[in-house]
């Protein structure tokens, strides 16, 4: 979907997917897989902090030191992590509050503002029910059953560059498991991040800076 327009505080993402799928002549149909970026789940919801509203303690203070950070975007870091795993020269290695391990607390700057707003979005507080509730929503707006992905792009400790990982889900198993046998027969257990396969998939499709997709 091309034609999503700049997300601000208070917008109905559903209403948005159903006018941009109109747009892009894309029929939505039961069935349909909808992957969203976090980035505009969070907005919507306004999971965003101007630096100018945050006060640096001594620990962030300290962090900033390590990393040369600004003090402030430190503290955001510490605010949103249940723990500080590693610091790596400017990269902080944290567990979020919701559980994902990564850097930065999820928390990014591209495609909100201008850098000199020192605008900074944060993760969703909970996007298991923020995606059941797009989902609803689409469900209410179209009479379509759909599932829906949001997917953020993950720093990972000890492998260069992101990925695309499945950090909410509505109406999707996140796992599959299958019992199946090896090519010699033996029996074998697979547990497959089906919903993580999906949004590493469509983060090709979604890129990281411009496109609008």
């Amino acid at each position: 979907l091309t034609k999503i327009p700049l997300v601000k505080e208070g917008d109905q993402i559903a209403q948005l997917i159903v006018e941009s799928a109109a747009s892009d002549g894309v029929a939505i149909d039961d069935g349909d897989l909808i992957v969203l970026a976090q980035k505009i789940v969070s907005k919507a919801e306004g999971a965003t902090v101007k630096l100018s509203d945050v006060t640096a303690s001594a620990e962030a203070i300290e962090l900033a030191e390590k990393t040369g950070r600004d003090a402030r975007l430190c503290q955001l870091y510490l605010d949103e992590a249940s723990e500080v795993i590693a610091v790596k020269g400017r990269m902080v290695i944290t567990r979020h509050k919701l559980g994902y391990v990564g850097s930065s607390s999820g928390i990014d700057r591209s495609n909100i503002a201008p850098h000199s707003d020192e605008v900074m979005v944060l993760l969703p507080k909970d996007p298991d029910a923020s995606a059941r509730k797009i989902r609803a929503a689409l469900k209410e707006l179209t009479g379509k059953t759909v599932g829906i992905i949001i997917n953020d792009s993950c720093g990972r400790d000890y492998r260069d560059g992101s990925v695309g990982m499945a950090i909410g889900v509505g109406g999707v198993d996140a796992l599959r498991i299958d019992e199946k046998v090896d090519l010699f027969g033996n029996p074998s257990t697979s547990r497959i991040a089906v919903a993580d396969e999906v949004a590493a998939a469509a983060s090709l499709l979604m890129g990281q800076a411009n496109e609008g997709v």
